[in-house]
C-alpha cells in the first residue's frame, strides 16, 4: 500500500483488482436486499432543498449504498474516511460505487480534508457523516463531527436502518452484515435548521445524540 506526499493511503493495483471481485460479489448480494417505509423516507429528503447532511452510524454503512443507489438515485454522496491503509480500502470501495471519498486526518490533513468537504457541499454533494467512526465509542454522536456539519447551513437528515436477520461482525461497532434476501427497515428524522437546537455543537449533539437513539433499533 503507498503513500502519497499528502499522508493519505492508496491502494495498489493488485489490491484494487481484489477489491473489484468483492465489489461485484457485494453488488450482487445487495440487490436481493428488501427495504420498506423507503417511500415515506424519500418523500421526506426530496422536500428539503439544495445538498444535505447525512447522518448515519458506522455499522449501517454496509447497506446503506445500496439504498441511496436505489431511492436517491439522483443525489450524490461524499463522505469523510480516514486517510489510513484501513480507510484506503473503504475509500477504492465507496468510490466505485458512486460515492466521492474525502481523506482525512493524518498529518495535519484534517483542515484540507474540510475545505474539500465544503467544496464537494457547493457542486452539490449531500455530506454523508459516521459520526461514531471511525473507531468509536459505538452510538456515540461526537461534538466534532457536528461542528463541522453546521458550518454547511444544510439541514441534516438522520438516518438509520433496522435489520432483519443480519450477522453481526465482533468489531467495535457490531457492524451489520445483512443475509441476502433480508428485510430492512428504513428509518428517517429531519431537522431542517440544526442551529434552532443550540448554540455550541456539544449542545446540538447532545440533542441529535437522543434522535439517533430513537431511530436505532439493533
Amino acid at each position: 500500500m503507498s503513500e502519497s506526499e499528502t499522508g493519505v493511503n492508496e491502494l495498489r493495483r493488485h489490491q484494487l483488482l481484489i477489491l473489484r471481485l468483492v465489489a461485484l460479489v457485494f453488488s450482487v448480494w445487495v440487490r436481493t436486499l428488501r427495504f420498506s417505509a423507503a417511500d415515506e423516507v424519500q418523500a421526506k429528503i426530496n422536500s428539503l432543498e439544495g445538498p444535505l447532511v447525512i447522518i448515519l452510524w458506522h455499522n449501517r454503512l454496509f447497506a446503506a449504498k445500496e439504498y441511496f443507489r436505489r431511492w436517491l438515485f439522483d443525489r450524490k454522496q461524499a463522505t469523510l474516511i480516514s486517510a489510513s491503509g484501513d480507510g484506503a480500502w473503504l475509500a477504492a470501495f465507496l468510490k466505485m460505487f458512486g460515492c466521492l471519498p474525502i481523506r482525512g486526518s493524518r498529518n495535519n490533513r484534517s483542515s484540507q480534508a474540510v475545505r474539500e468537504m465544503f467544496k464537494a457541499y457547493k457542486q452539490g454533494y449531500d455530506i454523508l457523516i459516521t459520526p461514531d467512526g471511525s473507531k468509536g465509542p459505538m452510538y456515540e454522536l461526537k461534538p466534532g463531527a457536528v461542528a463541522v456539519a453546521l458550518k454547511t447551513g444544510a439541514p441534516f437528515v438522520m438516518f438509520s436502518m433496522t435489520h432483519g436477520k443480519s450477522w453481526r461482525l465482533n468489531s467495535w461497532d457490531r457492524f451489520f452484515i445483512p443475509m441476502p434476501f433480508s428485510k430492512i427497515e428504513a428509518r428517517v428524522d429531519v431537522v431542517e435548521d440544526p442551529s434552532s437546537l443550540g448554540d455550541s455543537p456539544e449542545e446540538v449533539a447532545n440533542q441529535l445524540q437522543g434522535r439517533m437513539n430513537a431511530i436505532t433499533v439493533d
